[in-house]
């Protein structure tokens, strides 16, 4: 037994547990001392909220500590002495004090920004002249925090579990075979159990830990601040760079140059028709015949038969573009009007930020709001982006709970899953309250496979591998209409089609800058709600779709949002614009003209819709282009909005109404 006790890998656990002990004391203590953000949280809440927070504590626990469990773990005799074990606590007590800290001290500092300190502090405050003042002050102002967090170090150190006072005896030993052996396995099972801990579990499918993976736990963004840890969001984010501060213009005059709170009109009167919103996995506009009809001298047919005929139904827009690269891009951008600018915004330090969804905007309204994707629960990050911005409820490869129908690499079929989606509607519409539901597709993504029923030729190659994934994918959206036409709800619901980013190309017309971000976009109303339209002179994004649903229910509450209202009369209201941005060259169209900016500074001009390939950079013809001012003007100020709001957690339209 006297050996079992002094096993360093023993040691180690205990300490470790102990540890935990300590981070869920001061997850607590962090939600006693800022109640007063968190007054809707109730006992249960927390319950689940806690349960979320082990794995984060795991993980910052890992990172802290993975010296030390490799000290604690190898395969070598000598751990077994005093002078190796002080050492192996000295190094675990300085460590897991400084993560102590950090972390309680974050109970003071979330007051100021709404969120768990990450990396950027040290950017932000590093040329501080006054911060020991700032610290001092502090410590006075907020004697209960620091009074619990040296009660916590104090027990951290008292606690220390180390049995080992004297060395142990070489014939206590077994035969070195057998001692090399088993403790080479603990070793390597330390090692795979660390490295589980540091990417929150094992699911081979599951996307490691980030901090907006803390929103799967909570019913609102700022909760999430109560599941992680500082430590954590510092060890993840250390790596990366803050934004920095563009201030082309003094903050106070930004909203008269680009204004992102939209104010409906008085008269607005909201009515509550159903909106499906349909986001279909790298569906380029290239790939629709219904839009490139004049390729191939007018011989293009595209690889989208059921999509072509519904345009033809609809109103749609010419010119649509995402406003991102990624499927990570896309859910900001449709649901919440936040484009991407330089990286994505769910992988940012910024991702537990408030943002004003549409989703809970509509579930505030009487909307049942839920989301349906056939991949694994934890793909990418959708469920908790999605818990977060207010759909109550999401249904995943786990819901549809039949294995038959996976593909093998990526998600349930597209066909069978697109059925399940319409019968799931059918059972939400039959509870009586009008829903906002989106289903995201998946069968057109890597490896671009199509079920084996179908290799007899129903959907021919075409001249990429994506093609035929497409054809298949079109034809799931044909059978999903085919069942939910005949439902009672169908004619009194909007459809919303667009696609989360571009897919492989192999059209010279769209590979460029214009072509990665082209995509299809547009309305369906069986109902008769909007016209049969191809619009040419409207420009569509991604971000549009939520003001542009708003306007159409006649939503009468003013929100945030970085797209337009398309469907805007008023002209002196209306900016015919698009952003986005490929890593850091940003874009903004203005009718027919598009102008890159890059390091502060114009680097290109161009007519698009001419010069489709963006061959001709008209940058030395600036005089040319009376629209030049206000389009800089506008970029400019979209980039400095999107900074400073991300960095002082003020998207909502709150904010700028509190002006």
């Amino acid at each position: 037994m006297e050996n079992i006790r002094r096993q360093p890998v023993l040691i180690m656990a205990v300490n470790f547990a102990f540890a935990m002990l300590l981070y869920m004391a001061e997850r607590w203590f962090f939600f006693w001392m800022n109640h007063s953000t968190f007054q809707d949280v109730t006992f249960s809440d927390m319950l689940t909220i806690c349960g979320g927070g082990i794995r984060f504590d795991v993980s910052a626990l890992c990172y802290l500590n993975i010296l030390c469990i490799a000290m604690q773990t190898i395969p070598a005799k000598f751990r077994d002495t005093v002078g190796y074990q002080r050492a192996v606590k000295i190094i675990f007590l300085i460590i897991n004090t400084i993560g102590i800290f950090i972390n309680v001290a974050d109970v003071v500092y979330f007051d100021f920004g709404g969120r768990r300190t990450t990396a950027t502090f040290f950017s932000e405050f590093g040329n501080e002249n006054n911060l020991g003042k700032i610290l001092l002050q502090s410590v006075t102002q907020y004697w209960p925090v620091w009074i619990f967090g040296v009660a916590s170090i104090f027990l951290l150190w008292k606690c220390y579990y180390n049995p080992i006072k004297r060395n142990k005896h070489t014939d206590d030993y077994a035969p070195a075979g057998v001692y090399y052996t088993v403790h080479s396995l603990i070793f390597v099972v330390a090692m795979v159990l660390t490295i589980g801990g540091l990417r929150g579990g094992f699911g081979l499918k599951m996307h490691p830990l980030r901090q907006d993976s803390a929103d799967i736990y909570c019913k609102k963004p700022v909760q999430a601040a109560i599941v992680l840890n500082t430590p954590f969001t510092i060890l993840t984010t250390i790596h990366k760079t803050g934004y920095k501060n563009p201030e082309y213009y003094p903050s106070e005059l930004l909203t008269t140059i680009f204004n992102p709170v939209h104010q409906p009109a008085d008269s607005a009167e909201m009515r509550k028709p159903n909106i499906v919103v349909i986001l279909m996995e790298s569906f380029s506009r290239e790939y629709v015949g219904y839009f490139n009809k004049d390729l191939d001298n007018g011989t293009f047919e595209g690889y989208t038969p059921f999509l072509d005929s519904l345009l033809g139904q609809s109103y749609c827009f010419a010119n649509s573009f995402a406003n991102g690269v990624r499927s990570v891009d896309c859910m900001p951008g449709v649901f919440a009007g936040i484009p991407r600018y330089i990286e994505p915004y769910c992988y940012y330090f910024y991702s537990n930020n408030t943002l004003q969804g549409l989703p809970e905007m509509l579930g505030a309204e009487g909307y049942h709001c839920a989301f349906f994707h056939g991949a694994p629960n934890t793909t990418l990050g959708f469920k908790g982006f999605t818990n977060s911005i207010g759909f109550t409820e999401y249904y995943g490869m786990d819901e549809y709970n039949d294995d038959s129908e996976f593909d093998g690499t990526w998600s349930i079929w597209d066909e069978p899953f697109f059925q399940y989606f319409a019968h799931e509607s059918d059972r939400i519409a039959k509870q009586g309250k009008p829903f906002l539901l989106t289903i995201f597709s998946a069968s057109s993504h890597n490896p671009f496979k199509v079920p084996e029923k179908y290799d007899d030729g129903r959907f021919p190659d075409g001249a990429i591998p994506m093609h035929k994934a497409v054809r298949y994918a079109d034809y799931s959206l044909k059978k999903y209409f085919e069942e939910v036409s005949q439902y009672d709800w169908y004619k009194n619901t909007i459809f919303v089609f667009t696609a989360d980013h571009t897919g492989p190309g192999s059209r010279d017309e769209y590979a460029n800058e214009y072509g990665k971000f082209r995509i299809p976009i547009f309305f369906y109303t069986p109902g008769g709600q909007l016209p049969i339209k191809c619009d040419s002179t409207r420009l569509m994004q991604q971000m549009d779709i939520t003001p542009t649903l708003l306007s159409m229910i006649g939503y009468d509450k003013p929100y945030f949002s970085f797209g337009k209202n398309v469907f805007e009369q008023d002209s002196t209201k209306f900016v015919n614009y698009v952003f986005n941005d490929l890593n850091g060259q940003s874009m903004y169209y203005l009718d027919t003209l598009m102008i890159e900016y890059k390091n502060n500074e114009l680097t290109g001009i161009f007519e698009y819709q001419k010069d489709y390939q963006l061959k001709n950079n008209l940058i030395d013809r600036r005089a040319d282009f009376p629209q030049l001012p206000f389009m800089e003007s506008q970029i400019k100020a979209i980039m400095q909005e999107y900074v400073e709001g991300m960095k002082q957690n003020t998207l909502t339209a709150q904010r700028y109404i509190a002006k």
